[in-house]
């Protein structure tokens, strides 16, 4: 058997096998279950999907088309004027949280 795809999870591993195999192309993912050491193992490349020798072609040719037709990957986008607002809102609760205490702490001596 030889590797046609390494999948970043579980998730796409299975995606990409549902898709050879409805195309006729049997095929098996291996190192799925090693998810859970990410800590102690590589944090890439060890989910993968696997294919008979004879149909590594066919299965590299419907995984290229698959992938042709992917959207481009969203590049970060800037800070909205929603995420600043909730910023400033929480610095505002922390200072007024620490002038209450401090205005407290005076008030008491």
């Amino acid at each position: 058997m030889k590797c046609v795809y390494e999948a970043s999870t579980g998730l796409d591993a299975h995606m990409i096998l549902n898709l050879l195999e409805q195309r006729g192309i049997p095929g098996r993912i291996t190192g799925e279950y090693l998810q859970g050491g990410i800590g102690e193992l590589a944090a890439t490349g060890f989910v993968r999907v696997l294919v008979a020798d004879e149909d590594y072609a066919a299965a590299t040719q419907i995984i290229g088309e698959w992938e042709a037709i992917q959207p481009p990957e969203e590049k970060a986008r800037p800070e909205t004027s929603a995420s600043i607002a909730l910023r400033i809102f929480i610095a505002g609760v922390f200072v007024g949280a620490v002038v209450m205490y401090w205005l407290m702490r005076v008030s008491t001596n």
